[in-house]
């Protein structure tokens, strides 16, 4: 049979061209304004369809059966159960990545897939009802800074002691202690649908040390490539989201890369709602809102999930609720940049990123970060140490925040992130005032050999007179031994101050960090501003310093975090007796004079020096 070709006229194939879409705008159009269903009019047995992306951007629907409502499931709050269906359902069951898919009966958006039953025999998911998601934009918001915590989860004192006693791990784990109690209790085994946490370039090591953390929020922790715009659909760089949608809330960008990712439930103009149930129950957020693609499932056993790849930012989420978040096309999320330098036997590496500005998240991926570029810089297994300097500069303070420490063996690994989490975690939540972080630098040196010193020996050149007045100077002689290397000999002159109360007196020799615990029992901090702290923590010396104190007995107190020394007992009485300013604190001894010295080793031991201290005649 001859075939036959038709021709059609180029006018009638544009109307065509241009009637079909019309009609697929139409469609669009209705899925993103789509009316809503109250509860009331939910009842059993009614079908309809949910919309999700399981791959690429295409939205893809899903069977729903309703089997009933739950009310008052919590405060304020409903739950629609319904029976989930379709192909990759049967397959994966309800899957991570799933949360705020919207449920539609008749053309009508109910509700948001945001619950599931671990271990359940049937894929049956509780719905989030749509008018109790669109209550969040009622909640407005408010002056305050939405990333300073309600209350802190330390006190100056208590941030300053971890510090100086090197116990800034055990610190990290009371401050990460709080996300098992962000994470939503589980009534009759019913849970918020798990959140895939993309993560890209993290070490192994890392995720396996923190996933008890992640976990603790309701997140699977999904491997993911870096996102880049020539890999990423042209889908995911539109800001233009509509229902089904895979949408991400960034918590990382830059070298390292840390997503969550969800969908979208309804738009709102320039509103998004998403996930039905919280992300982390915080309230007021501002967190980078973005384009998600996803790249495939993993059905699981224990939970299957998506594996996504974040796209562009295109705005900033605002609110995180009980019944969902809500974000803002268009907004934008202030980040923290944070710069590292890494150097070692090799190249210099040199890494940015931002990181969420938030209290309790921020110290977390501050951690995670700092934890794999230390991983990436170490042999797989050896002796190590590592070096750190780092600047935290604050909106509004005219110099940064210096910190200096050094690390020695296994526990430089685990030391370097508690430590960064335990500072950047006290400044942003601390006490007195809001402080904003305007940026961190850190900088490592990173070496495969163990850089120790040992004190061996300390002693002082006796003066020609034998005897030590008030404002002389006596020579101080160290011998140190390196790990496996040469004796060398440190000398320092030590003068004694003019004031210097004549009768017994020693001088303490040790590692800086030695020296900081001495001062602390003897003059414990007693902070009564953010300025206080931050002038304690700059005077806190590393243990890679060698370091003298002069220390002798003084009757002195501390009081509203100022140290008085050398009061009349007149003046000490009525001082350690006044309650107005809080505690107060008798000092015995103080340290009258200190000298350090950077070695580049981590110095071990301690050696102390009686000195007798003759009146001048």
């Amino acid at each position: 049979m001859d075939s036959v070709t038709l021709d059609v006229d180029p006018i009638v194939e544009r109307r065509l061209l241009a009637i079909s879409l019309t009609i697929l705008t139409a469609l669009v159009a209705a899925t993103t304004a789509a009316e809503t269903m109250p509860l009331s009019q939910i009842q059993k047995g009614m079908r309809g369809y949910g919309v999700t992306v399981f791959e690429g951007s295409r939205l893809e629907k899903f069977d729903v059966e309703i089997l009933g409502v739950l009310h008052n499931i919590g405060p304020g709050q409903n739950l629609i159960l319904a029976k989930v269906d379709s192909p990759m359902v049967q397959r994966a069951g309800v899957i991570a990545g799933m949360s705020g898919s919207p449920v539609y009966i008749d053309g009508k958006v109910i509700g948001a897939l945001a619950y599931s039953w671990q271990f359940a025999k049937e894929p049956v998911a509780g719905i989030t009802p749509i008018e109790e998601m669109l209550k969040i934009a009622d909640l407005g918001s408010s002056r305050a800074p939405a990333v300073v915590a309600a209350t802190p989860r330390m006190s100056g004192s208590e941030f300053l002691g971890a510090i100086a006693n090197q116990k800034t791990s055990e610190l990290f784990e009371k401050l990460e202690s709080g996300f098992a109690s962000a994470s939503p209790a589980s009534t009759s085994g019913v849970k918020p649908i798990a959140v895939p946490l993309s993560l890209s370039s993290f070490a192994a090591e890392t995720l396996a040390r923190f996933s008890k953390y992640l976990d603790a929020m309701g997140f699977v922790a999904v491997p993911s490539g870096s996102t880049t715009s020539a890999t990423t659909a042209s889908s995911t760089t539109s800001a233009e989201f509509h229902p089904g949608d895979a949408i991400g809330a960034v918590l990382l960008n830059g070298d390292f890369n840390v997503a969550a990712t969800g969908t979208v439930t309804f738009v709102d103009g320039n509103r998004i709602y998403a996930f039905g149930h919280p992300f982390l129950d915080i309230g007021e957020v501002s967190f980078p809102m973005a384009k998600s693609e996803i790249v495939t499932v993993m059905p699981s056993l224990a939970s299957s999930f998506k594996f996504a790849s974040t796209g562009k930012i295109v705005g900033a989420f605002r609110q995180d609720r009980s019944t969902g978040i809500m974000g803002m096309v268009g907004d934008n999320a202030d980040m923290i940049p944070i710069d590292v330098t890494v150097e070692g036997s090799g190249l210099s590496q040199s890494y940015h990123v931002n990181i969420v500005r938030h209290s309790l998240l921020s110290p977390l991926i501050l951690a995670m970060a700092a934890d794999s570029v230390v991983a990436n810089a170490q042999r797989a297994a050896g002796e190590r140490t590592v070096m750190l300097e780092s600047e935290i500069k604050l909106k509004g303070f005219d110099e940064p925040i210096h910190l200096r420490e050094g690390w020695a063996g296994a526990q430089a690994r685990q030391a370097i992130p508690a430590y960064l989490a335990v500072v950047s975690g006290y400044v942003m939540s601390n006490e007195f005032r809001p402080a904003d972080i305007e940026r961190v630098k850190i900088h490592l040196r990173h070496l495969d050999e163990l850089k120790i010193a040992k004190l061996l020996e300390a002693s002082i050149d006796t003066p020609v007179n034998g005897k030590i007045y008030p404002g002389d100077t006596v020579k101080v002689r160290t011998v140190l031994k390196p790990y496996r290397g040469e004796p060398f000999v440190e000398t320092f002159d030590v003068k004694i101050p003019d004031n210097q109360p004549p009768g017994s007196a020693y001088l303490l020799v040790g590692s800086g960090s030695l020296s900081n615990q001495i001062d602390f029992s003897l003059v414990p901090p007693d902070p009564r501003t953010l300025e206080q702290v931050l002038a304690v923590l700059e005077r806190l010396r590393p243990s890679t310093d060698l370091t003298i104190g002069l220390y002798s007995s003084a009757e002195g107190a501390v009081t509203a975090g100022v140290y008085l020394p050398n009061l009349p007992p007149s003046m000490r009485a009525v001082v350690t007796a006044d309650s107005t300013n809080g505690a107060q604190s008798a000092v015995r001894y103080h340290a009258s004079q200190h000298l350090a010295r950077p070695l580049g080793y981590i110095v071990d031991g301690a050696v102390k020096i009686d000195l007798e201290v003759k009146p001048q005649i």
